[in-house]
């Protein structure tokens, strides 16, 4: 045995391919869309520094053209001054040849950069489409919404988005499945094949994607923090570009905000997300941020942090649920931070207490919880939470095939005291218990066990509304 998980450890090291050669699961959806027959001008939509430029470079551009055009708006003034006085493609691109000496092709692509910084831009790719179909045009930034928002209420002539004339890909920090990807890919395969099959790994497999999971929680999905702690085995340095990320987060706060009283409710929101689910009630209360204010009064705050994508919220659900999932009219909701290891970040708890092993049991629940939410919005499951009599509640609740299923988040494999009340409500629920416990299905309480790092083979099966392995 001893033998075996030395073999395993030693084929992980081999397989470390971050450095320089970061695979992205999004490199496939752009394959996609350059194929289609009805492509339009792409926008890749994301938080900051999460790869969406490395992602149209150097995994679409490099890979499957002898070149492109990149233009980064922030750093190209001269360009970026140009664009703002036009949204006339043909000018664009009697520029680019110019400027560039670059002959526009159907296979040369262009990448526009950072567009947040030139609306003109993001304007001139309804007329791409209408006028220049055949040509790849990508268009990337961070904060786009936000900023597109501001201007629209300062510029004489309102921006108005290309509705309708634009395809959209929405890009997360990375999920675990990519982590394994880019680290250990057999061991992905086993995970993907023992979910599917309900097969629990062997003891030595099972610990050590354990194992593997727990360094993810700590380092989180930023592709930067990632490369340098499996490529240079350095969290020190790992843990810089974690802490670097998050203060460029709270400086963007400043940049694109309408007003400093929101600026001062959006970091308040911001620095208190750990806090408010590190409580009995986690659900998100403003009268624990600022005395006498209600939800109401931080909107502004709530909705710049959505659009950035720096939060997600998870909507509450109560006694009998009804497909589709609707929030229910009180609006209480709950906030997750999208990364895990800002979230370790935030928390100010000692980051050893992810690697060793006799101190990951007094982790709170909450770091389990948080990976949860941030895998779901990244594979496009919708989050919502349950709450019934009492203390009775549900972390998540998930539709498939028609049904509604609850589920139970744990860092122990203890009982799932809430689900006779659930199902007192919501008969013919298979329950879904995420827990460090390996793949098992109990078909007299139809509750299926998922281990935490199969969360993102259970998102994906969600989100394909496909069937669940047991039925």
């Amino acid at each position: 045995m001893e033998n075996t998980v030395k073999l395993v450890n030693l084929q992980r090291k081999n397989m470390v391919k971050l450095v320089n050669a970061m695979e992205r699961l999004a490199a496939n959806d752009l394959e996609k869309w350059y194929s289609s027959k009805r492509r339009k001008p792409l926008v890749i939509w994301g938080a900051r520094q999460i790869g969406k430029t490395y992602l149209a470079k150097e995994l679409f551009a490099k890979k499957h053209f002898r070149d492109f055009v990149y233009i980064d708006l922030k750093k190209d003034n001269k360009a970026a001054d140009f664009f703002s006085t036009t949204s006339n493609p043909e000018e664009y691109l009697q520029y680019i040849e110019t400027r560039y000496s670059k002959r526009i092709a159907p296979d040369l692509p262009l990448i526009f950069d950072e567009v947040q910084q030139c609306h003109q831009v993001l304007s001139s790719l309804k007329y791409f489409c209408q006028d220049f179909p055949e040509l790849p045009i990508i268009a990337t930034g961070s904060l786009v919404r936000l900023s597109i928002r501001q201007q629209s209420k300062s510029d004489a002539d309102d921006f108005l988005f290309p509705l309708g004339k634009v395809d959209s890909l929405f890009v997360y920090p990375m999920t675990f499945d990519e982590y394994l990807l880019n680290t250990n890919p057999t061991m992905l395969e086993k995970i993907k094949t023992a979910y599917s099959t309900i097969t629990p790994l062997k003891s030595y497999e099972h610990e050590l994607a354990m194992d593997m999971l727990y360094e993810f929680l700590t380092i989180g999905g930023l592709p930067e923090a990632l490369d340098i702690f499996v490529g240079e085995h350095s969290y020190v340095d790992a843990s810089k570009v974690i802490e670097n990320v998050y203060s460029n987060y709270l400086a963007d706060m400043y940049t694109y905000n309408v007003s400093n009283e929101t600026i001062l409710k959006t970091r308040k929101v911001y620095g208190n997300i750990f806090s408010q689910l590190n409580k009995e009630n986690k659900n998100f209360k403003i009268t624990q941020v600022e005395k006498g204010k209600s939800n109401r009064d931080y909107f502004n705050a709530f909705q710049w942090l959505e659009l950035a994508n720096i939060i997600y919220r998870s909507r509450r659900l109560t006694g009998k649920v009804t497909l589709p999932l609707i929030e229910d009219t009180e609006g209480l909701f709950r906030i997750y931070l999208c990364d895990e290891g800002m979230f370790a970040y935030q928390s100010k708890i000692s980051r050893s207490d992810f690697f060793v092993k006799d101190r990951r049991n007094t982790l709170s629940g909450i770091f389990y919880e948080n990976y949860v939410a941030d895998e779901f919005t990244a594979k496009g499951v919708p989050l919502y939470f349950w709450t019934g009599k009492g203390t009775h509640e549900f972390e998540f609740v998930v539709e498939n095939q028609g049904f509604v299923l609850p589920v139970d988040v744990k860092k122990g494999n203890s009982k799932m005291n809430s689900l006779q009340s659930f199902r007192n409500f919501n008969p013919h629920s298979t329950a879904i218990k995420i827990s460090s416990a390996n793949f098992g299905y109990n078909a007299e309480q139809d509750i299926f066990t998922i281990p935490l790092y199969a969360v993102f083979a259970f998102a994906d099966n969600i989100k394909r509304n496909e069937p669940l392995p047991m039925k």
